[in-house]
This record gives structure tokens, sequence and C-alpha cells, in this order.
């Protein structure tokens, strides 16, 4: 064939390859179009399903509508890594915390401790340290609205506030130990939320996941013990999700997604991964209580409740705390009947995200604390 006609016959497929090109793209471009037409629908869909699911008396909680981010990562700036505990506060200031839920509320953090800088009590003998989780820390309240703050000035003595947001019973025993060191306490009360502290003793990641860690009770080789943080990290980088959350993070606005991501262990900070040897929750309280009860003071564990067990989730564990302490010589108080009997709308604050105590809810667990430590 003559080099004329073979440069004729490419000219004339030249354009009709172009035309496949084009045609082929614009395929692919529509059908992206319809997918993502689909998948917006969809998340409209169930944000809307959402927020008639969990919609109260007043559907005043819109955040499922209006909500850009759909995964909730705290960024309180405060925490540092603990090689024992997995993280405490350990920078020292006056912190306005204005994320999701905390009304700009104001945070005074002194040696590791949250203080309430309005009050100092007279009485300097015989302090009281308490450890605990964010309803001890005082998550959405002031200084000066955290029931140890007020439970220092109903008794007009020293109580040390050594609560942690995110921490399990575990983390919150092994940060009194440590504090005890520094300093010399009278008593020590372990507040122990139903329903979550022991849960969370299970798991390997801190509420703010990614380089921060926890100790979790395990079952290894039929003994119980707790890991170290060194353990627990290598349980998380061998998650795909947490070591690439760049990934998940593409979908960062989508409930949806996020239901997804969850399943996989991922839901924002990787809160929730558990540890493949984790102690059954009975097992783990057990531990608990046992290392509590070997701490050189008087103990005391203070039982708490999150809202939903006044509106109806199970309070059995409750029970087996309460059984299993007095087993062990430990004083239990119970502060569910305190706030059973007031309105659930003054004693939780409003916001169904971190719903933790009003300082109204606060002063009640003060006075409940406060008249048993008087009769004792």
């Amino acid at each position: 064939m003559r080099p004329s006609l073979i440069r004729s016959e490419d000219k004339l497929n030249r354009p009709h390859q172009s035309r496949s090109r084009v045609s082929f793209l614009t395929t692919v471009l529509i059908n992206l179009a319809i997918t993502c037409a689909l998948f917006l629908c969809l998340e409209i869909s169930y944000r809307v399903w959402s927020y008639f699911r969990h919609c109260d008396p007043l559907c005043h909680d819109v955040k499922y509508l209006t909500r850009l981010d759909a995964f909730n990562r705290p960024k309180i700036h405060f925490h540092s890594a603990d090689p024992v505990v997995g993280y405490v506060p350990t920078t020292d200031g006056t912190f306005v915390i204005n994320e999701l839920g905390w009304n700009n509320v104001t945070v005074t953090i002194r040696q590791g401790l949250r203080i309430n800088p309005k009050f100092d009590p007279s009485a300097r003998n015989n302090p009281i340290l308490a450890v605990g989780d964010s309803f001890v820390f005082g998550n959405q309240v002031s200084d000066d609205e955290t029931w140890p703050a007020l439970l220092e000035k109903r008794l007009n003595r020293h109580v040390a506030n050594g609560g942690v947001s995110g921490y399990g019973s575990l983390a919150a025993v092994l940060r009194a130990e440590q504090l005890l060191k520094q300093q010399p306490y009278s008593l020590v009360i372990l507040a122990i939320l139903v329903n979550e502290d022991l849960m969370r003793d299970r798991w390997v990641t801190s509420f703010s996941g990614g380089s921060l860690y926890r100790p979790s009770v395990i079952s290894d080789d039929g003994q119980l013990r707790h890991t170290t943080i060194a353990e627990s990290r290598r349980i998380v980088l061998d998650n795909f999700l947490c070591t690439h959350p760049e990934i998940p993070e593409i979908f960062f606005w989508s409930y949806v997604a996020k239901h997804f991501f969850s399943r996989l262990s991922y839901d924002g900070h990787c809160v929730n991964i558990l540890h493949p040897k984790a102690a059954m929750e009975d097992e783990v309280l057990k531990y608990v209580i046992e290392r509590l009860a070997a701490l050189p003071v008087k103990t005391t564990i203070l039982i708490q409740y999150p809202r939903r067990c006044f509106e109806g989730d199970n309070i059995e564990e409750a029970h087996k705390i309460r059984d299993l302490a007095i087993h062990y010589g430990v004083q239990v108080i119970d502060t569910y009947g305190a706030i059973k009997d007031k309105s659930l709308r003054e004693t939780y604050m409003h916001d169904s995200l971190l719903v933790h105590h009003s300082p109204i809810g606060n002063g009640v667990v003060a006075d409940v604390i406060a008249n048993a430590i008087e009769v004792q």
C-alpha cells in the first residue's frame, strides 16, 4: 500500500478514535455524577431519618441536619502522652473550650489537676483525691461547677480533681497510684460511670485516638493483667484505617460513610479498638476493685450514671459494682436515687452528643458525697 493511502487512512481513524475517547470519558463522568447524586440523596435521607429517630419532645437537636463534620473529633490541647495511663493533663494554664457542647467554659489546669481558682479551702488536713472520667473532670462545665469543686466548698476541705476525660476505671486507678506517690491523701474516690467505664477498659485507644492510647485489661494465658501503653500501640498499628486516616477523611461530611467506617473500627479517632485478648467486663470490674482496695488509703467507689440509664438503659452493672465493692471492703456511694428524683433537663446538659451533668447535677452529686462522708 502506498504511503499516501496509509496517511489517508490514519487521518480517517483519528477522528473516530478521538470520538470514542470522548464518548468513553463522557460515559464515565455521567455515571460518576449519577453515583454522586444517588449518594447525596442517600446521605440527606439518612440525616433526616437520624434526626427524627433521635428527636426528643422538642426536637431541638439539629446536628444531623446542619452539622457538616460527621466525625466527632475533640480538639482539646492540654493532654500529653503518659507511658502508664496513656495520657494526662500536663499543660498548666487556663483554657476556654469552644468545642461543640462546651459553651466556652473555662478549664484551669495546675500540676496535672483541674482546680477551682475561685475557692481556697481553709482546712488543709485530710485532702481527698477524686479520680475517674469526664464526669469527674467536669466536661461542659466551668472550674467552679465540677462536683469535686462543689464538694470542696461544701466540706471546706481540699478535693483534688484527678478526673480525665475518656478514662476507663483501670486508668483512673492507675492515675490514683501515680498521684498518691506525689502527695498523701486521706481518701480516694473512684467514680465509675455505669455502662461506660468498664467497657473502655477493654479498648486500646483513647478518646482522642491516633497518638494517644490506653491500658486495657486482658486475659493472658488465663491470668488477668493490664497492658502497657506500648502493647496497646502495637494493636492500633495493625489497623489499616487508623494508620491511614486520610482515606476516611475524604468523607468527613458523611454520616453514611461514618456508619460504614465505624464497622471497620474507625469513627474519626479510632476510639473503640478492642484488644484481641480483652477480658470480659465482669473480669475487668474484679481486677479494678482489687487494685483499688490495695491502695494504702481509705477508698470509696462513687457510682455515676449517664442520662440514658434514666431513660430505659439496664443498670445491672451498678448492682455488680456495689456487691463486689462491699465484698472487698470498699465503701460505695450511689447517686442513682438522688438524680432520679430530679428533672433530667436540669441535672444533665442539653447537648445530646456530650451529655454530662449540668452544674445542678454536679451539685446533687456533691451533696450525696458530702452526706456520705459526714456520717462516717
